[in-house]
């Protein structure tokens, strides 16, 4: 279960950085759109150059939003299975780190702002914890679930402040 973890974590950080990296192609595409600005009056017409890099510039962002939308959503969808396999190892390691009743709800929330089926992402929390029980749960090291327990959280905060920072 450990390298089920960290492999759904690497996933996870993966499409984080992409969603970083689409997000600073986006703000440097935001920053070459001259023409609209540059406009003498707002209903003043544009000359064809700058309407087709304008409406060039559009697509570009357009196809940025859908990129993000996607990494967004192998998150939502990566987590759901990190906390699904968590929520058996704490059950086993009796751990209370995390509040797991809370987790479907969250789930939802998360899936339906991301525009994903609420009910698939709960499924893949459910069936990431089936999963789980059906491996040899004896041998658990239940220091090495707090310890990732206690990544997780700090990553989640991190993400909520990195959050919080871009609005």
């Amino acid at each position: 279960m450990d390298e089920r973890l960290f492999s759904e974590l690497r996933l996870i950080n993966q499409s984080m950085n992409k969603l970083a990296s689409e997000n600073e192609l986006f703000i440097k595409e935001l920053d070459r759109e001259r023409c609209m600005k540059a406009a003498p009056q707002r209903n003043a017409p544009m000359s064809p150059s700058c309407e087709e890099q304008s409406l060039k510039h559009l697509a570009t962002l357009d196809d940025s939003n859908r990129k993000s939308e996607v990494y967004v959503q192998q998150m939502v969808e990566g987590w759901a299975k990190v906390y699904g396999m968590l929520r058996v190892a704490h059950m086993q390691c009796d751990l209370n780190s995390i509040n797991f009743e809370a987790v479907p709800a969250s789930l939802r929330a998360q899936s339906r702002l991301v525009e994903l089926d609420p009910d698939d992402v709960l499924l893949k929390y459910i069936e990431a914890s089936e999963g789980t029980l059906d491996e040899d749960l004896n041998e658990l090291d239940c220091d090495a679930i707090k310890s990732f327990t206690d990544t997780v959280q700090q990553i989640v905060i991190a993400a909520r402040r990195a959050q919080e920072r871009m609005r």
